[in-house]
């Protein structure tokens, strides 16, 4: 799992959006499971799950293949990334 967060000022917001909804009908990189745009205060956190660790791995050194490199790129922002190894997960079975 993987989180990139980086504050972003309002005059960035609309580039932010518009790259996120890039990611929605382009191609996504190899081994993205999963991918949330989180906002809290001011902060945007884009949480990325991957197959295995080499996905998360060959999407950065792809650059822009990372969503959260993409995503961010086209804000003029860098982010701090972190990443996580999965060490448990509850699943919710309701429909």
């Amino acid at each position: 799992l993987s989180i990139a967060h980086a504050r972003v000022d309002d005059a960035a917001r609309e580039n932010l959006f518009g790259a996120w909804s890039d990611l929605l009908v382009g191609e996504r990189p190899s081994g993205l499971v999963d991918c949330y745009l989180l906002e809290a205060e001011g902060t945007v956190q884009i949480v990325a799950i991957w197959e295995s660790a080499a996905h998360h791995e060959q999407a950065v050194r792809g650059g822009s293949a990372h969503p959260a490199l993409h995503v961010f790129a086209a804000c003029g922002v860098d982010p701090s990334h972190d990443v996580f190894k999965v060490m448990g997960r509850i699943h919710s079975t309701a429909s």
